[in-house]
C-alpha cells in the first residue's frame, strides 16, 4: 500500500471559498473576529467608494479597510495568516476556527487582500494575495513588499499614534450588483452593535469600534435592560407597551455525554401598534419577520441572528415580539454544527429537543400575549381598515432611483437638495404630521385639495413620502360607501395613491436635466388632469355600474 499526493488547483479552491455566501457585512464582521482574537481595542472600518459615485449607486465600493491596534504580525506570520486552514492554535474562547476566516470574508467581497502589520517593537511589513495572479501561476502565494506611503498614510489616519497593529484591505470590489456603500455602512452599523454587544460594554473589553469615524454603540436585541425594569410577562393582561422577561438567564445542557452546555433567556418585545408612533417604536426594536426569533452568541460574538431552528420558532407574525438569546462557548460546535463562516446552525437531534423543551413555555407566552395585545388593540380601534393598512404600508422600502438614472457624486448632491426642497414645496400642516407620525401612516386624508385634486404628495421627515387623499372628490366618496370596510381593498388603493407619490418624488429627484419646478408644474397638470378624469369615469360609470 502506497500513498501519493493528490494536485490541487489553488485558484479554484480560493474562488470555491470566496462564494460561501457573505454579505459586505458579515465579511468586515469576519475580519474583525481576527482583530477581537489579537487583543485590540481600537478598531477602525472605512468602506471608500468610487470617485464620482454616489453611495447610494449600487456597486459604489471601492475598498473596504479594516484597521486595529491589536498585538500585530511579523513577516512570518503574516504569511502564515493567508494560508489556507492556517496551523494556528484556537484556544479556548477563541472566536475563530477554521483558519479561513480572512481569505473567505476577503474574497468574497474582491478579488485582492493587503496585509499591513506590526507587532510591538518590529517593523511594517505588507503581504499581498491576489487571486487573478493564483489561478494565473496555479500556485498559492503572496507578494511581501515594503508598506509604501499610502499604507502607512492608513495606519497613522485610522491607528494615530499606534505602534503595532494591523490593517486589512480588500481591494478590486467585486462589481456584479455589490450592494451600495449607503446600504453597506447602514447594516454594518447595527450589526456591529449586536454582534460584538458584550465585547462594546464598558466592562466587557474596553474595545472601541469606529465605523467611518463614528463610534459603534452596543444594542441588545433582548433589551435585558427594559425587561428588568418591567418584569415578567403576563400573556393575559400585557398590553404591548413594554418588554417583559419570557425566559431569565437559564443553563440548558445540550449534551449530557459530554456535558456541553448553553445558557438561554428569552423577552417579549412591544407591539408597535400599541403606540401613537408606532413607525418609530417598529424601527428602534427593530419589530419585523426578519428579527425573530434567538441571537447565538459563540464566545460571546454573534454568530446567528433571528434564528427559528427550522419552524421551533414558527414562521408566524404572532412571534415578531419574541426574542431569545443562546450563549455557548466553542464546546458546543458539535452540537450546533457551526459552519465555516460561523453564521449557519443546524442543532444535533440532542440539543434540538433540550432546546425545544427548554422554550416550550416561553413560546406558548410569546403567542398568547401578542394575540391577546392585538386583540385589545382592535377591540379599541374597531378593526379600522385604515389603521391596518397603514401598518402594512409602513415597511415598504421604494427604490432611491433606477438603473438608468445618475449616480456620480455631483448627481447625489442635487437628489439631496431636491429632497430638502421637496420637503419645503409640500409640507404636511402640523396636524397632518402628528397624526400621521402617530398612526405610522404614509397615507393621510384631507377634506380638501387644490383644483379638487384626487391625490397630491408631500414628505415628512420621519415617513418620508407621504400622499395627502382627497376624501371629498367624488371618487373617494364612492369608494369609501363601497368598499370603506374592506381591509383588503383599502389596503390596494391606498398602496396605489401612495406608489403614484413615490413615483413622481423619485422623477423630481432623479430626472435631472430638467429644472425640478418644470418638473412640478407638469405633475401638477398631470393630476388635475388625471383627477378630473376619474371624477368623470365615477361620474358616467362607476356610479352606475355600483348602483
Amino acid at each position: 500500500m502506497s500513498f501519493t499526493e493528490v494536485p490541487i488547483n489553488p485558484g479554484r479552491i480560493l474562488r470555491a471559498i470566496a462564494r460561501i455566501g457573505y454579505t459586505p457585512e458579515s465579511a468586515i464582521c469576519d475580519i474583525v473576529d481576527n482583530s477581537v482574537g489579537a487583543n485590540a481595542r481600537r478598531i477602525a472600518i472605512k468602506l471608500e467608494r468610487e470617485p464620482d459615485m454616489s453611495e447610494a449607486r449600487r456597486n459604489s465600493a471601492a475598498r473596504y479597510i479594516i484597521a486595529d491596534d491589536g498585538d500585530g504580525m511579523d513577516r512570518d506570520r503574516l504569511i502564515e495568516a493567508l494560508a489556507l486552514g492556517a496551523d494556528g492554535e484556537y484556544g479556548s474562547g477563541s472566536l475563530g476556527k477554521y483558519g479561513l476566516g480572512l481569505k473567505s470574508a476577503g474574497l468574497s467581497q474582491g478579488d485582492r487582500i493587503e496585509v499591513v502589520s506590526a507587532c510591538e517593537g518590529g517593523s511594517w511589513n505588507k503581504v499581498t494575495l491576489d487571486l487573478p495572479h493564483v489561478e494565473e501561476t496555479g500556485r498559492l502565494e503572496c507578494l511581501m513588499a515594503e508598506p509604501d506611503s499610502t499604507d502607512l498614510g492608513r495606519v497613522n489616519e485610522l491607528l494615530p499614534g499606534a505602534a503595532h497593529g494591523t490593517v486589512v484591505t480588500i481591494e478590486k470590489i467585486h462589481k456584479r450588483n455589490h450592494p451600495s456603500i449607503r446600504k453597506t455602512r447602514d447594516a454594518l452599523g447595527r450589526n456591529l452593535g449586536v454582534t460584538y454587544f458584550y465585547f462594546l460594554q464598558p466592562n466587557g473589553g474596553d474595545l472601541e469600534i469606529l465605523l467611518d469615524g463614528e463610534s459603534v454603540a452596543p444594542f441588545d436585541p433582548l433589551f435585558v435592560d427594559e425587561a428588568n425594569v418591567a418584569g415578567n410577562l403576563d400573556d393575559v393582561e400585557w398590553d404591548g407597551r413594554d418588554v417583559r422577561w419570557l425566559e431569565r438567564p437559564t443553563p440548558v445542557i445540550l449534551d449530557a455525554e459530554n456535558q456541553v452546555e448553553a445558557t438561554i433567556e428569552a423577552t417579549q418585545l412591544v407591539h408597535p401598534p400599541a403606540f401613537d408612533n408606532s413607525a418609530e417604536i417598529r424601527k428602534r426594536y427593530m419589530i419585523g419577520s426578519g428579527n425573530y426569533g434567538f441571537y447565538v452568541y459563540r464566545n460571546k460574538r454573534l454568530i446567528r441572528r433571528a434564528e427559528r431552528f427550522n419552524g421551533l420558532i414558527p414562521t408566524d407574525q404572532d412571534f415578531f415580539a419574541f426574542r431569545g438569546r443562546i450563549l455557548i462557548n466553542d464546546s458546543a460546535d458539535d452540537a450546533f454544527n457551526i459552519d465555516v463562516k460561523k453564521s449557519e446552525i443546524l442543532l444535533s437531534e440532542e440539543a434540538e429537543d433540550a432546546l425545544s423543551e427548554a422554550i416550550y413555555e416561553a413560546r406558548r407566552l410569546s403567542r398568547s400575549a401578542w394575540k391577546n395585545a392585538a386583540k385589545l388593540l382592535r377591540a379599541a380601534a374597531n378593526q379600522d381598515p385604515n389603521r391596518k393598512a397603514a401598518e402594512a404600508l409602513i415597511e415598504v422600502d421604494f427604490p432611491e432611483f433606477l438603473p438608468t438614472d445618475p449616480d456620480d457624486a455631483a448627481s447625489d448632491n442635487e437628489r439631496a437638495k431636491r429632497t430638502e426642497k421637496e420637503s419645503a414645496r409640500h409640507p404636511l400642516s402640523d396636524e397632518e404630521r402628528e397624526k400621521a407620525r402617530k398612526e405610522g401612516s404614509r397615507v393621510t386624508f384631507v377634506d380638501q385639495l387644490d383644483d379638487n385634486a384626487l391625490w397630491e404628495r408631500s414628505r415628512d421627515a420621519t415617513l418620508g413620502t407621504v400622499v395627502r387623499i382627497n376624501r371629498s372628490h367624488r371618487f373617494m366618496r364612492m369608494f369609501d360607501e363601497r368598499f370603506g370596510e374592506d381591509a383588503d381593498v383599502v389596503l390596494l388603493v391606498q398602496a396605489l395613491f401612495l406608489s403614484l407619490a413615490s413615483a413622481e418624488s423619485g422623477t423630481v429627484r432623479n430626472k435631472q436635466e430638467l429644472p425640478d419646478d418644470v418638473i412640478e408644474d407638469v405633475f401638477v397638470t398631470y393630476r388635475n388632469q388625471a383627477s378630473a378624469a376619474v371624477y368623470k369615469a365615477t361620474a358616467d360609470a362607476l356610479e352606475k355600474r355600483f348602483a
